[in-house]
């Protein structure tokens, strides 16, 4: 449910510092009938008052606010989730791989290959297969879904075949690699996140016919999901799109884990035929050349380490959300920021993504073409 209201910023007590030092003084002068001027001891000791008074203050308030969800953090938010339906904070996740495992002979008989068996990385880092896998008679090869046993990002982005130290023997045993790249792994929910899928949860009082609905419980799957993209392109069909945090595309393990929940028969209406995907992507390339004035205030080296963060933010922001236009201006608008005298953009070029596409860098060449008089 978008937040389209501007709620109005609030304070339950006077944090005004001087406001209440004045007030103090002119208290003290009423009822003294003495002046205080700048360097009295008298008034130099309000002062010192004021201030504690003021951090006392500033303590209530934020307390007070607390109350207030928008305000809220950490525990605070959390308590507030009761007043919500069915609301809490998300926990950590671990990251998900497909692992498969190779005999050294066929048999005559079903291999099990155990639930729990466990392979690591690097002897620190260790998956653990979660449900029994039967190699077939005759199969060299069986595949199962295997789960990081630290929960949290420090799972994520194993390529295939780098995850492949079994710990856990088992007869006739030849090898083990990861067939797809890690992925899934999600730290704690944030603050804003959660605040965010508060407000969302009213969509959650009928299943998931409307578009805030598909959204806010695909939204519980993982932290991780940073913009969900819900289209109907005929009756009954639901295409739902799914990009993670930092313009990640998720694996097909998590896909599978949206689609296990948005099939529950308590969300997903009885004729709607639902698809859960990654975006279709549309690539990009950043090629520019930019030029420092020749009376700069700031050094070359300073300007060039300004036009780098500039880039890598033009980067996240183009990248991060579904159906958001390839846009040139905004990356020109940073890089102006940066103290450049001008900047030559070769690519990319304006382009309309639609609202189920992301786009994706390719390539990024950034040239410092010199300096340049006025």
């Amino acid at each position: 449910m978008e937040n389209n209201k501007d709620y109005p910023n609030i304070s339950f007590v006077d944090t005004d510092t001087e406001i209440l030092v004045n007030s103090l003084i002119k208290s003290y002068e009423m009822f003294t009938g003495r002046i205080l001027y700048p360097a009295d001891p008298i008034r130099l000791f309000i002062l010192w008052v004021a201030d504690i008074i003021i951090q006392e203050r500033v303590i209530i308030d934020n307390s007070a606010k607390q109350n207030i969800p928008r305000y809220a953090k950490g525990e605070y938010l959390d308590s507030i989730g009761e007043i919500f339906k069915d609301i809490y904070r998300l926990d950590e996740k671990a990251a998900k791989t497909t692992l498969r495992f190779h005999l050294s002979t066929t048999i005559e008989s079903q291999q099990l290959v155990p639930m729990g068996t466990r392979v690591t990385v690097d002897g620190g880092i260790t998956f653990a297969t979660i449900e029994d896998l039967y190699i077939k008679v005759g199969d060299l090869t069986g595949d199962v879904l295997a789960e990081c046993q630290t929960a949290g990002e420090i799972g994520n982005d194993f390529i295939p075949g780098q995850i492949t130290k079994l710990v856990d023997l088992f007869p006739y045993y030849e090898k083990v690699e990861n067939i797809t790249t890690s992925a899934g792994g999600a730290g704690k929910e944030t603050d804003e996140a959660f605040y965010g899928r508060m407000r969302e949860s009213m969509e959650s009082f009928s299943t998931a016919g409307p578009e805030g609905a598909y959204k806010y419980h695909v939204e519980t799957v993982s932290s991780e999901v940073a913009d969900v993209s819900v289209t109907s392109p005929t009756k009954g069909e639901i295409d739902i799109r799914v990009l993670l945090t930092d313009g990640v595309l998720p694996s097909e393990e998590v896909l599978n884990d949206i689609r296990s929940v948005i099939a529950a028969d308590d969300i997903r209406p009885l004729g709607d035929n639902v698809t859960v995907l990654a975006p279709d992507t549309i690539t990009f390339s950043i090629e520019l050349t930019y030029y420092i004035p020749k009376m700069s205030a700031n050094s070359g080296t300073i300007i060039a380490e300004e036009v780098t963060k500039a880039v890598n933010e033009y980067k996240a922001w183009q990248t991060e959300k579904m159906g958001r236009d390839i846009n040139p201006s905004y990356l020109i608008a940073l890089l102006m920021k940066t103290g450049i005298k001008r900047v030559a953009v070769t690519s990319p070029i304006h382009a309309v993504i639609e609202e189920n596409k992301v786009a994706q860098l390719q390539s990024s060449n950034v040239i410092n073409g010199g300096v340049e008089d006025e």
